[in-house]
């Protein structure tokens, strides 16, 4: 058939290349000897062939704990100016952009009516002055009379002694008459005369007494006259003390109609033209108002941070600080913490830390915003890798690949301290004699030996 012959034919050309390979093959084994000159078996290895490795070793040094947060410049003190009194704005003095004296004026209010006002309470005060001067001038003549029954008293009661002895005498006289008579040693008329000059002196003791009454009397009506004297006279300066201290209010008030500059600064706001009318705090019940001016000092500013609750603890008074603005980013400003609040913020969970700058040269502004790295606390001869020979698990929890005597991978974790981005701390977990896996090619797991290529 020569559909047999056809594959006998193809079967034959075929056979020298299927006994060329088995002669290739026999070759190539005899050519592979074991050093006993047996054949070559092979056996496993370990997979050194595809994972290699690059090794460093931790140092030691000082290392700073950091905190880098975003920080915003303040000025150091900042006002709102506000009216206390109404009125419309006669002249303002002062723009934005403007530098100002503590005390300097910033704008003028025109309010007439508080003018009239204190004409008024003046002629007030004169008119009690007045009065008062009058009650004074009451008391005078109620002392004067007072004095005067004083002196009317005194005449009277000498009066009465005189009166008196002159009625003892007239008395004895009249009864030697008496006697006389009944001895009619004298005539009754001599006894009619003795009588008659003892009922005159009688008589003037009588009016003498009566005199003294009359003084004494005199005198309270003084006295009377002198303590309602004395009242007009207190009152009346209680109601001049009381006029005087209106005058001294409104006085004060009418000062609130120049606004003044607070502290030496710049002013960043006006809201105000003159004609402008501005409602005065006492009248605004309750109102939001705007600013007529906002004033900050800007000589020294306040560059508030605010720290996370992790580093809050850390952070105090005089950490030195490195502040980088974005205004100018080629020019840190190396400071310190001034002042931190050692309190977070229900709302944020973040403590407010504050750093005083200097600004004599008024380079930096308010409201600029930048970046303050703060070195919280310093680690001595602390343990510092790589951060690229850092490692996490599935879990999150940080881990590096060590290297044993025979090249054999050993996982290790550890715990994290410090890490800028470059280095980081080792707190535990190494004894800072190791040799630690950094760059690696392929694929490497615990327990396996690999190739060092770079050792540092």
């Amino acid at each position: 058939m020569e559909y047999k012959n056809d594959t006998y034919s193809r079967f034959n050309s075929v056979r020298p290349i299927l006994a060329g390979g088995l002669v290739v093959c026999v070759a190539l084994a005899g050519c592979t000897k074991t050093p006993s000159g047996k054949s070559f078996i092979p056996a496993m290895q370990p997979r050194a062939d595809n994972s290699r490795v690059e090794v460093v070793t931790a140092v030691q040094k000082d290392v700073d704990h950091t905190t880098s947060q975003p920080a915003t410049v303040h000025p150091f003190f900042q006002a709102d100016i506000i009216s206390k009194v109404s009125g419309y704005i006669e002249d303002v003095f002062v723009d934005i952009g403007d530098t100002v004296k503590s005390g300097d004026p910033l704008c003028q209010l025109s309010v007439p009516e508080m003018g009239k006002q204190l004409d008024q309470i003046h002629a007030k005060q004169q008119r009690l002055l007045a009065e008062q001067k009058r009650a004074e001038a009451a008391v005078t003549v109620a002392v004067a009379r007072i004095r005067s029954s004083e002196a009317e008293a005194e005449e009277a009661a000498s009066n009465i002694k005189q009166v008196e002895a002159r009625l003892v005498a007239n008395k004895a006289e009249l009864k030697r008459v008496v006697g006389l008579v009944e001895r009619k040693a004298v005539t009754i008329a001599n006894l009619d005369e003795a009588q008659a000059s003892n009922d005159v002196s009688e008589a003037a003791k009588i009016s003498a007494e009566a005199a003294l009454r009359s003084a004494q009397a005199k005198k309270e009506i003084a006295v009377a006259e002198r303590e309602a004297a004395e009242a007009e006279v207190a009152t009346a300066q209680a109601r001049h003390a009381e006029s005087i201290k209106e005058g001294e209010e409104l006085d004060a008030m009418l000062q609130y109609t120049t606004l003044r500059a607070p502290f030496d600064g710049v002013v960043t706001s006006r809201s105000v033209d003159p004609g402008d009318f501005v409602t005065g705090i006492s009248q605004a019940h309750g109102l939001l108002r705007r600013p007529l001016f906002h004033v900050d000092q800007q000589s020294r500013l306040r560059v508030r941070v605010a720290i996370p609750e992790r580093d809050a603890s850390e952070v105090d008074a005089g950490d030195p600080v490195v502040l980088r603005l974005d205004a100018f980013p080629k020019a840190p400003i190396d400071a310190v913490v001034t002042r931190a609040a050692q309190r977070l913020d229900p709302s944020t969970r973040t403590m407010l830390a504050e750093i005083e700058v200097d600004n004599t040269g008024g380079r930096l502004l308010p409201g600029m915003f930048g970046c303050a790295t703060i070195i919280a606390t310093t680690s001595k001869d602390a343990i510092v890798l790589p951060a690229s020979a850092l490692r996490t698990d599935a879990e999150g929890n940080p881990y590096v690949f060590l290297l044993d005597e025979e090249d054999r991978i050993v996982k290790t974790h550890i715990v994290v301290g410090a890490d800028d981005g470059h280095e980081i701390e080792v707190v535990t977990g190494l004894a800072g004699t190791e040799r630690v896996v950094d760059a690696f090619v392929g694929s490497i797991e615990e327990g396996q030996v690999v190739e060092v290529v770079r050792s540092e």
